[in-house]
């Protein structure tokens, strides 16, 4: 049996659609349980001093993917030029 190719075309943006959805489904469940469970965490971790301990270790992490992400840059220019050179 022969497809046409809109059929082929359809498979794959039902393909994708469908990994949109479930994601779309993960995220609204996750963002459920956070309002579920109210203002009691974040006064939690601030009533015992600890809210800077927790924005420090957040920030670390950012700048070191954040320097990360600037040599890996440094490192594909460079062996672009090199290709383009040869």
């Amino acid at each position: 049996m022969k497809l046409d190719k809109s059929f082929h075309i359809y498979g794959l943006f039902q393909r994708t659609m469908r990994i949109k959805g479930l994601t779309l489904l993960f995220t609204l469940m996750i963002v459920q349980t956070a309002i579920g469970q109210g203002e009691t965490a974040p006064d939690f971790i601030r009533s015992i001093g600890k809210i800077y301990v927790v924005a420090g270790v957040c920030l670390i992490i950012l700048l070191v993917l954040f320097g990360y992400m600037i040599q890996l840059d440094r490192k594909i220019s460079k062996i672009e030029k090199r290709q383009k050179n040869e």
